[in-house]
């Protein structure tokens, strides 16, 4: 694969007087030229609000709008467009759906695996639902065949891939096991929908919510499907836009996707999107992953033999993330003097303070990869490691 760090000019950046090495990706990915320029060129040439005036501007960036959305939709295999909601992004679209389904969850359970963000925890507990842990083994495996589902249960949630650890979960044995009971599932693809294909038919999930920031596009915006058995239920949001009579007694909706897009959106966000769709598939979603696997292997695999460095879970299927500390070395310590060096890695319990508590660790240095990321960004993350080990030896 080609080195596509020069279609992404934040990365010619030096920190410290030394070439930045970008390993927050599982925060937010670098943006490539195409898409800083879809979106300057929106603000430039195109803008004006949309769908609800009759003039030139509104008209093209109406157009250009539906137009993201019919590429999102194509992305990930959904029916059709109207099964895509634009929101702000996956926190959003996870609230969003608990909002419409709170009626059903209140006083109900939803199962998530023990690898979530708490963007996938806490809008359940919001909407009155009690959370129960779907098994795991101790590398972290998510372990279908444990689903224990009761009356009680009225949705799964569950993340593609964790954000710490970089494991992958079986998404279509869990909805599989979902669809003999008819419990529908939502699947957190914020950490997975930038390294590989995803189509929400073959997996059939109901519900799949992302972020545009994690998948090269802009921050503020993101995106939710919403499969066709679900395309009625209630607004999360109400306001301009998505009405179609009001009156002071009643008030009667659009159809979707309209309906669930109160206000005016994020319409340059969402147009980015459809130009980082456009870069991704460009290159290919399978190289992005081959390419993204043979780095993501080599770095972790030097971690596993690096002495004094605990590297955390062991999955039959990663990607994006790895998480490790160095043993007698606070992950914040390490983080700070790796940023010294020009490295930026991500330090803390990261939004998963239960997986913490699992791994009996406080928190974890994070090294996270996108596609941009080559070998050489590996080896000057294992130098660092060496230089912080030196420091404290």
């Amino acid at each position: 694969m080609s080195d596509f760090r020069k279609d992404f000019p934040i990365l010619e950046k030096e920190v410290y007087g030394k070439r930045l090495v970008y390993l927050d990706n599982a925060a937010t990915s670098q943006k490539p030229n195409s898409v800083i320029d879809t979106i300057s060129d929106y603000y430039s040439s195109d803008n004006s609000n949309i769908h609800r005036g009759v003039h030139y501007l509104s008209e093209i960036s109406s157009e250009k709008y539906e137009k993201s959305r019919e590429e999102v939709s194509n992305f990930i295999g959904a029916g059709e467009p109207g099964e895509v909601t634009f929101t702000a992004g996956t926190t959003d679209s996870i609230n969003q759906v608990a909002c419409s389904l709170k009626s059903i969850l209140k006083g109900n359970e939803v199962l998530v695996s023990g690898v979530e963000h708490h963007s996938n925890i806490v809008p359940w507990q919001l909407a009155g639902a009690t959370l129960r842990e779907i098994p795991m083994d101790e590398g972290c495996n998510l372990l279908p065949d444990s689903i224990e589902i009761t009356d009680k249960t009225k949705l799964i949630a569950i993340s593609h891939a964790s954000n710490v650890l970089g494991s992958v979960n079986p998404i279509k044995e869990v909805v599989e096991i979902a669809k003999e009971h008819d419990i529908p599932v939502l699947v957190d693809a914020a950490q997975s929908i930038q390294h590989m294909p995803i189509d929400v038919q073959d997996i059939g999930c109901d519900f799949l919510a992302a972020s545009g920031h994690k998948m090269y596009a802009a921050t503020g915006v993101g995106v939710l499907y919403t499969s066709e058995r679900f395309g009625d239920i209630l607004p999360a949001r109400g306001g301009g836009g998505m009405v179609d009579r009001v009156t002071l007694e009643e008030t009667t909706y659009l159809k979707p996707p309209l309906r669930y897009e109160a206000g005016t959106p994020h319409i340059a966000g969402a147009i980015s999107i459809a130009a980082a769709i456009d870069y991704m598939q460009d290159i290919g979603m399978d190289k992005i992953r081959e390419h993204e696997h043979e780095v993501y292997s080599y770095a972790r695999n030097k971690l596993l033999e690096t002495d004094g460095v605990t590297v955390y879970g062991n999955t039959k299927e990663m990607c994006g993330s790895i998480s490790f500390n160095l043993d007698g070395i606070h992950h914040y310590d390490t983080g700070l003097i790796l940023d010294k060096m020009g490295i930026a890695v991500r330090t803390g319990h990261h939004c998963a303070q239960p997986l913490m508590r699992t791994l009996g660790t406080e928190g974890t240095v994070r090294a996270s990869f996108a596609l941009y990321n080559t070998k050489e960004d590996a080896d000057r993350l294992l130098e660092g490691i060496e230089k912080v080990r030196m420091m404290y030896a």
